[in-house]
């Protein structure tokens, strides 16, 4: 999971919305709603990818 959060913190800060949205849709739901940063992430990844 370490991982997963680094991955999504590098693709943040690059304003790489596609890749958290791609990486999140092939993680368990349940591991995603159960770390609220990689959901934070998610959701504004998907709020911001709409935006756009």
């Amino acid at each position: 999971m370490e991982a997963v959060r680094a991955g999504f913190k590098k693709a943040w800060q690059e304003r790489d919305y596609a890749t958290i949205i791609t990486v999140a849709r092939k993680i368990s739901d349940k591991i995603l709603q159960e770390d609220p940063k990689l959901l934070m992430w998610y959701d504004q990844a998907v709020t911001r990818s709409e935006e756009e």
